[in-house]
């Protein structure tokens, strides 16, 4: 939760002035008598009555509440805030949130229903999900391969299309290695009569 509250922290410094009073809203839509303090009946009674926050469980308050006083101050709410902004994945086996690094289907990822398949790592680890495509790639791995996909090289740089022609070579062995996989998967099942 460390990591969450430093981040919620980076991105409401760095954010515009609108960013920050939606965080403001937030905390005060919670702090229903106005005391500057969020008590845990004033978060329960608050994440009932909010639709998009229904899979916060209550035994967050105490992983919030950073300093142990029973309430929440705005900087423990803002990494509510951020948790319910960018946290809202879960694990599509086991159905955990996802922190951190999780696997997501690459092919499901780029098609445009805009619904991805997402794993956490033990469920990727041990293959206890059912899913009928096979190339998944965790969070951060995806994330830098979508800077391959979309470079942003400033023309006649030679050196910067020579590493982009060496990634785009390790991402076409990656692709080829989980085709065979997959092919090698299937074969496993085939049988001749």
């Amino acid at each position: 939760m460390d990591e969450l509250h430093e981040a919620a922290i980076a991105y409401y410094n760095n954010g515009s002035m609108e960013q920050q009073n939606l965080s403001w809203q937030f905390f005060r839509a919670m702090d229903v008598n106005g005391d500057g303090r969020v008590s845990l009946q004033e978060y329960t009674d608050f994440l009932r009555q909010t639709a998009g926050l229904a899979w916060v469980h209550p035994e967050m308050f105490r992983e919030l509440d950073r300093n142990g006083d029973g309430q929440l101050d705005f900087w423990e709410v803002l990494t509510l805030y951020y948790v319910a902004r960018t946290r809202t994945i879960n694990c599509r086996t086991c159905l955990r949130i996802l922190n951190g690094l999780y696997f997501t289907c690459v092919t499901c990822f780029e098609s445009s229903c805009g619904n991805t398949f997402d794993l956490c790592v033990k469920c990727y680890m041990r293959r206890t999900y059912c899913h009928p495509h096979r190339l998944f790639l965790d969070s951060y791995v995806l994330l830098r391969s979508r800077r391959i996909h979309h470079p942003s090289q400033p023309p006649g740089d030679q050196n910067l299309a020579e590493a982009q022609h060496s990634r785009m070579g390790w991402w076409n062995a990656l692709r080829a290695m989980e085709v065979a996989l997959a092919v090698g998967h299937l074969a496993a099942f085939c049988t001749i009569m």
